[in-house]
């Protein structure tokens, strides 16, 4: 796999983890500090989602045009 790829995979696994938490406070009671971490959860995922798409970008650019 290329380093591109590895990345991607990474980050959907901290995805794939913030989601999970994000169920488990959606289940439970909603403290002040458990909606905060809900907030930097979320602002983390869109960071994710940021850093993804430049990746994608990046790959696409390398990637010859086809004929």
């Amino acid at each position: 796999m290329s380093e591109n790829s590895d990345r991607i995979l990474e980050l959907l696994l901290q995805i794939s983890a913030l989601k999970e938490l994000d169920h488990q406070y959606r289940a439970g009671p909603k403290s002040a500090v458990a909606s905060a971490e809900s907030r930097q959860r979320r602002e983390r995922r869109q960071k994710i989602r940021s850093e993804m798409k430049e990746l994608a970008s990046s790959a696409r650019k390398k990637v010859p045009d086809e004929p």
